[in-house]
C-alpha cells in the first residue's frame, strides 16, 4: 500500500510537468498559425516580392544545391523578372521586363553576396526540393515564423505575460517588420537572429548563464547572413551590457553580456582579415561608385560618407518630423521598456537603433524604409505588452449595483473575510499559472494591513503580560 502511495504521488510532478509542457506547445503553435496567415497577407503585397539582392541570393542558393553558376544566373534572371512583370500588373502597368541583365557585374559586387552565405545556404535545401522560387520563399516563410516565435518567448519572459508574447509576435508582422519579412531578403534571417540575441540575453539577465549559448549562436548566423547586422548586434550588446553593469547590484549578466559584443565584434573583424571578406570600406566603394561601375573609388571613402549623410539626416528627420507616427511610437516603446522592463529596456532599445547604424554606413533615402525597419521591434514588445494588460482589465468589470436595502452579496458578507490578492486565481489577477517565468517588471507591494510589529514592541507586550 505505501508503495502505490509513493508511486501516485511521485508521479504528480511529471503530470504537472506533461500538462505544462502541452500548453507551452499550444501557446506557440498558436503564434505559428497566427504569423503564418498574417505572412501570407503581407505576401500579396503587389510590390516587388525580389529585388536585385534577391537575384545573388536565388543565384547562390541554385549553386549550393549544385547547379552551374551560369545555369543559376540565368534562372535566377528569369525570376526576378517574371516577379518584376507581376508587380507591373498589380499595379496596372504594363510588363516591360524581358531580360533581366545580370553580365557585367563587378566581381568586388559579386564578393559582397558571397560573404552572406547563411540566407542561401539555409535555403539551399528548400530549392533542390521545391524549385527555386518555391524553395526560397518556404525559407523566408520558416525564418519569419522562427522570429514569431522569438518574439513570442523574448516578450513573455521580460514581462511574465504569455498573452503579450503572442500579441508582440502578432504586431510583428502588421507593423512594417512584416512586409520585410516578406520578401526575398536576408530581413526575415536578421530580424530572427536579432531576436534570438535578445531572448538569450534575456535569460543572461535572469541569472541563467545558459542563455549565452544562444545569444553565441545568433551572433554567429547573424555575421553569415549579414556581417554589418551581426556587427550592429555586437555593438548593440556591449552598449547595453554595460548599462545593465552599471545600473545592477549583480553587475556579471551585463559583464558577460558586453564583454560577448565586444569578443564577438574583434573576432569578425580578425576573421574578415584573414578570409580578406568585403568590409566597411568596400560597402562605402560599392555605394560611392554605384557597384563599381559608374564612376572610380573615391580617394577618401570615410571622408565622402561623412559628406553623404551630413547631407542625408536633415532631409530626412525633416521628413520624420513631418509626418512623426515612426517617431512617436518608437518613443511610447522607450517609456513603456524603461517603465516596465528596465532590465532589458536598453537590450529592446539598441536593437530597434541599429537601423539607425546601418543607414550610417549607408545613407540612401531608397533603402530607408527596410534598413531601419528594425526600429519597430522594440514597438511590437511594447505595443504587445500594452495591449495584454488592456484587454487583462477590460476582462475586471465592475460588480452590478445591488438594490437598496439588500444585503451585500459574495465573499465580503457577515462573516467573511475580504478576497485579497492572494486568494484570486491566475484567471482573475491576469498572472501566469504557476511555471511561468517570472516577470522582469517591477511589481508593486501590497498594502499592509497596519503598521508592523517592532522588536521592541513585543519585548513590552511580553513584559505587560
Amino acid at each position: 500500500m505505501e508503495t502505490v502511495v509513493a508511486d501516485r504521488a511521485g508521479s504528480r510532478p511529471s503530470r504537472s510537468r506533461t500538462r505544462r509542457g502541452l500548453i507551452e506547445t499550444a501557446w506557440v503553435l498558436l503564434v505559428i498559425l497566427i504569423a503564418g496567415l498574417l505572412f501570407f497577407a503581407r505576401y500579396e503585397d503587389p510590390r516587388r516580392v525580389a529585388s536585385g539582392d534577391s537575384f545573388w541570393y536565388m543565384r547562390q542558393a541554385l549553386i549550393f544545391t549544385g547547379t552551374d553558376p551560369e545555369v543559376a544566373r540565368i534562372e535566377a534572371g528569369r525570376q526576378v523578372c517574371r516577379d518584376l512583370n507581376r508587380s507591373f500588373r498589380a499595379r496596372g502597368e504594363t510588363p516591360t521586363c524581358r531580360n533581366y541583365v545580370t553580365a557585367g557585374f563587378s566581381p568586388r559586387y559579386a564578393a559582397i553576396f558571397h560573404s552572406r552565405p547563411g540566407y542561401p545556404l539555409f535555403a539551399a535545401p528548400f530549392v533542390a526540393t521545391l524549385g527555386l522560387w518555391t524553395g526560397m520563399m518556404a525559407a523566408t516563410l520558416i525564418l519569419a515564423l522562427l522570429a514569431a516565435v522569438l518574439a513570442y518567448l523574448a516578450v513573455w519572459l521580460a514581462s511574465g505575460l504569455r498573452p503579450a508574447g503572442v500579441l508582440a509576435a502578432t504586431v510583428l508582422f502588421v507593423l512594417p517588420t512584416g512586409f520585410a519579412m516578406t520578401r526575398m531578403l536576408t530581413e526575415s534571417g536578421v530580424f530572427a537572429g536579432y531576436l534570438a540575441v535578445v531572448l538569450g540575453a534575456t535569460l543572461v539577465v535572469r541569472g541563467r548563464r545558459a542563455g549565452l549559448l544562444l545569444v553565441v549562436a545568433a551572433l554567429a548566423w547573424l555575421f553569415a547572413v549579414r556581417s554589418a547586422s551581426g556587427m550592429a548586434m555586437a555593438l548593440t550588446l556591449l552598449a547595453a551590457g554595460a548599462l545593465t553593469a552599471l545600473g545592477r547590484r549583480q553587475r556579471w549578466p551585463g559583464v558577460l553580456l558586453g564583454a560577448t559584443g565586444l569578443l564577438a565584434a574583434l573576432a569578425w573583424q580578425l576573421l574578415s582579415r584573414v578570409l580578406h571578406l568585403p568590409g566597411l570600406n568596400d560597402t562605402i566603394q560599392d555605394f560611392a561608385t554605384r557597384h563599381f561601375q559608374a564612376r572610380p573609388d573615391v580617394a577618401d571613402p570615410i571622408g565622402w560618407l561623412i559628406e553623404r549623410n551630413l547631407g542625408f539626416w536633415p532631409d530626412q528627420l525633416g521628413l520624420e518630423l513631418a509626418v512623426p507616427g515612426t517617431l512617436a511610437a518608437f518613443l511610447f516603446a522607450v517609456v513603456v521598456l524603461v517603465r516596465r522592463m528596465r532590465a532589458v529596456a536598453a537590450l529592446w532599445i539598441f536593437t530597434g537603433l541599429t537601423g539607425v547604424l546601418m543607414l550610417l554606413a549607408h545613407p540612401v533615402d531608397t533603402e530607408y524604409n527596410r534598413l531601419m525597419a528594425p526600429i519597430w521591434l522594440p514597438v511590437a514588445c511594447a505595443f504587445g505588452y500594452a495591449a495584454a494588460l488592456a484587454i487583462g482589465r477590460r476582462r475586471e468589470l465592475p460588480a452590478a449595483p445591488q438594490p437598496a436595502g439588500s444585503p451585500p452579496a459574495g465573499p465580503e458578507g457577515a462573516g467573511s473575510e475580504p478576497a485579497g490578492p492572494e486568494r484570486a486565481g491566475p484567471e482573475s489577477t491576469g498572472s501566469e499559472p504557476v511555471g511561468g517565468p517570472p516577470a522582469l517588471i517591477p511589481r508593486q507591494r501590497g498594502s499592509e494591513p497596519g503598521p508592523r510589529q517592532t522588536t521592541a514592541d513585543r519585548v513590552a507586550v511580553t513584559a505587560g503580560q
